[in-house]
C-alpha cells in the first residue's frame, strides 16, 4: 500500500527543519559575538542620549524635537562638535534652538546664547539653486573642552506642508 503524505505535513516538516537550522546557526554565532566587547574610550565623542520626537498633524504640519547629550572625550571631539549645524527649509519650516549648553566636569554650566547663531545658505546651492530656501543655522559652542558634556535641544515646525493633508 503506498504511503500518502499530506501537503500540510510536508510544509510543517519543512518549517520545522528551517527553524532548527536557524536556531543552530544562531547558537554557533552567539559565543563569538558575546566575546567581543565594544569600548568607546578611543572615540572623540560619544552620544550618551539622543531623542527624536515627531508629531504629525492631519493637515500635513508637524513638529520635530531633537535632544542630545554628547560626552566630548578629546580635542577631536571638540573640533567635531565645536560648531553645530542645523538645516531647515526657510520657506516651510521654523527652526528654534531652545538651548546649547556645556556641562563641565565640576558641574558648572556654560550656556551658548542663541544670539550668536548665524544662518547661512549652504555652498551646495551654487550647484543646485532649485533648493534656494534651504538654510543652515551655525552655532559656535562656547567653552567646549575635552571632558565636557554638550547638551542641545532643537524644535523644527513645519508651518506650510508641502502637500496639504499629507505627511511623510
Amino acid at each position: 500500500m503506498p504511503c500518502r503524505v499530506s501537503r500540510v505535513a510536508v510544509c510543517s516538516l519543512l518549517i520545522c527543519s528551517l527553524v532548527c537550522l536557524i536556531t543552530e546557526n544562531a547558537r554557533a554565532q552567539a559565543p563569538a559575538s558575546s566575546k567581543q566587547k565594544t569600548s568607546n574610550a578611543e572615540e572623540a565623542a560619544v552620544f550618551e542620549r539622543i531623542l527624536n520626537r515627531v508629531h504629525f498633524e492631519n493637515d500635513g504640519t508637524e513638529v520635530s524635537e531633537t535632544e542630545a547629550v554628547v560626552r566630548i572625550q578629546s580635542q577631536a571631539g571638540v573640533e567635531e562638535f565645536g560648531q553645530l549645524v542645523f538645516g531647515y527649509s526657510s520657506a516651510t519650516e521654523n527652526l528654534e534652538v531652545e538651548y546649547v549648553r556645556v556641562r563641565k566636569p565640576d558641574g558648572q554650566i556654560v550656556v551658548t546664547p542663541e544670539s550668536t547663531a548665524q544662518d547661512f545658505a549652504p555652498d551646495v546651492l551654487k550647484e543646485a539653486p532649485m533648493y534656494s530656501d534651504y538654510r543652515q543655522r551655525h552655532i559656535s559652542v562656547a567653552a567646549l573642552q575635552p571632558g565636557d558634556t554638550l547638551e542641545y535641544r532643537t524644535v523644527t515646525r513645519v508651518l506650510t506642508p508641502l502637500a496639504a493633508g499629507n505627511f511623510w
